[in-house]
């Protein structure tokens, strides 16, 4: 060998012994065990490599060792009845394994026109983390779905920052008799509010708050919703996951179906419309509903309990019918808005008719039935009160009477430190000004919502003498019930220190039930034709 040939050899001999070294240097050992999300040590797990030979198997204890191996590749881990994991190889592992539910499998992969029965009991579930973490379960870009659970079915996902169940692109999909909740790993407390008397101010409750609820939570105080890093509502910074989500979807039907949320929301909707929801349980719910452009949603005879805000919509429309609102078990009213405005009053029978006047308010809300027995008994049940006598006409959804004017305000008080926001009786022009529709409305009819009485009224000729449950007559544009007929209303407003009733009752004809009618008792005066309704404003 000539000595050129001879010293080339030795160059590139060094060369590689070189980079055969750093080749060497650049492998690392990998060991570890592997154990389940309770910390339990699994065997015979199946490690193998994308781009290597190497491969191991746990032993008893958890353990595996894949020797030295190049990092630069992607690890799989496997074993029956658990979600197949990927990682990247790292020197001392500690591999958590999450199991997998079969139901998920199930739904996630349902097809079309196809009908899923869910088995009775507790079906716990995770994400699937290889696809997507952010949700449990998930119908995509299916039509004509059903899933319909037996007695107690229950699915339930053990990731507190998740979707339960995500709906997207799909239509037809009815869901029935299940439970959907999230596994209550923080047991939160269900009463969000922190009162006058706790904070007298806006810095003690957000320091009560943080003390309270932890760093990242929301809390309730003067009758808003605030989060502890001063986020603003519906707090989309805080990305609150949701127990059904639905996105870019129709014709979507919930019957007899149980959203637990333990702090979350019940249900969220995005560009969809023809959500239905019937007789079903909204719970324990930062919100019972948020909606973005969604249209033609409606929730009724559902029980809507214990959620911080009841709803939050933007360019939505949301329609609740005969639904029953708890809060800690005290059976609440629901409310509507009115918008403030002015109405024209204008006496066409006049001729020539004279200048118009008008009739004006701001905005507030107003319960949409007339207090019932059952809302103002669980007042008298949480203050240690004597409950009204019901004159053997019945309790439930009856108006309450039998009550005093000092009784209806305590009863706004006490609906005011439940819920954190301020109740009381109406003074008589906003409850004209809602009883003759609001901006809706106007004046063209003598009683609410219609120029007939009989529609809208129970008076005394539709009655036996006696009250009727609320909320069975026509309403009126704005959707409030009796208020013409039934029983009198207490009002705020005061005529020579005497109290003014507002529309009439079971005993009136006509005259006592027209919107423009009223009339005066004393203060201590009370009787079985005589209720009250309430406002929520200053």
């Amino acid at each position: 060998m000539s000595q050129f040939n001879k010293n080339t050899f030795l160059f590139f001999l060094s060369l590689l012994f070189v980079f055969t070294n750093l080749y060497a240097v650049n492998k690392i050992s990998v060991s570890g065990i592997v154990e389940d999300v309770n910390g339990v040590l699994l065997s015979d797990v199946l490690i193998t490599l994308s781009r290597q030979n190497n491969s191991a198997v746990s032993n008893r204890f958890g353990e595996f060792d894949l020797g030295y191996i190049f990092p630069n590749d992607t690890m799989y881990v496997v074993i029956d009845g658990f979600q197949k994991k990927e990682f990247k190889p790292i020197t001392s592992m500690k591999i958590k394994l999450f199991p997998k539910s079969i139901i998920q499998e199930k739904i996630n992969n349902i097809r079309n026109g196809e009908t899923l029965i869910i088995p009775p009991g507790i079906h716990f579930l995770y994400p699937d983390f290889n696809v997507d973490s952010t949700f449990g379960l998930i119908i995509s870009n299916k039509s004509n779905v059903t899933i319909q659970g037996s007695e107690n079915s229950e699915i339930r996902l053990l990731k507190k920052n998740a979707d339960i169940f995500r709906i997207f692109k799909s239509n037809n999909i009815n869901i029935k008799n299940l439970i959907i909740s999230y596994d209550d790993l923080d047991k939160r407390t269900k009463n969000f509010n922190i009162s006058r008397s706790q904070a007298v101010d806006f810095p003690d409750a957000l320091n009560l708050a943080k003390n309270m609820y932890g760093e990242n939570s929301v809390f309730k105080y003067d009758g808003s919703l605030h989060h502890t890093k001063g986020f603003k509502e519906p707090f989309i910074e805080h990305h609150l996951a949701n127990v059904v989500n639905i996105v870019n979807s129709t014709n979507i039907t919930f019957d007899s179906v149980t959203f637990s949320a333990h702090g979350r929301i019940c249900l969220a909707g995005q560009n969809s419309r023809n959500i239905s929801i019937n007789n079903s349980v909204l719970n324990d719910g930062i919100y019972g509903t948020v909606l973005k452009n969604c249209q033609n949603v409606s929730i009724s005879k559902s029980l809507i309990m214990d959620n911080a805000e009841l709803y939050y919509y933007n360019n939505s429309t949301l329609n609740y019918v005969d639904n029953k609102i708890k809060i800690l078990g005290y059976h609440v009213p629901e409310l509507i808005f009115v918008e403030g405005g002015s109405i024209e009053m204008l006496d066409e029978t006049i001729i020539p008719p004279p200048k118009p006047t008008y009739l004006s308010s701001e905005s507030f809300k107003m319960s949409k039935k007339e207090i019932t027995f059952d809302q103002y008994d669980s007042f008298c049940m949480a203050a240690d009160k004597g409950l009204p006598d019901d004159s053997e006409w019945g309790r439930g959804t009856r108006p309450v009477i039998n009550i005093s004017y000092d009784d209806a305000e305590l009863y706004c008080k006490w609906l005011s430190d439940l819920t954190g926001k301020k109740f009381r009786l109406p003074n008589v022009t906003e409850w004209e000004f809602a009883a003759r529709g609001g901006l809706k409305g106007g004046d063209d009819y003598a009683y609410s919502g219609n120029s007939l009485l009989e529609p809208v009224a129970w008076c005394k000729y539709n009655t036996n003498g006696m009250t009727e449950p609320v909320g069975l007559k026509i309403p009126n544009e704005l959707g409030l019930f009796d208020m013409s007929g039934n029983v009198f209303e207490y009002c705020s407003s005061t005529n020579d220190s005497m109290i003014v009733l507002k529309g009439g009752s079971w005993a009136n004809s006509g005259v006592g039930c027209r919107v423009a009618d009223e009339v005066v008792s004393s203060i201590h005066h009370w009787d079985d034709n005589i209720g009250f309704r309430i406002v929520q404003g200053d």
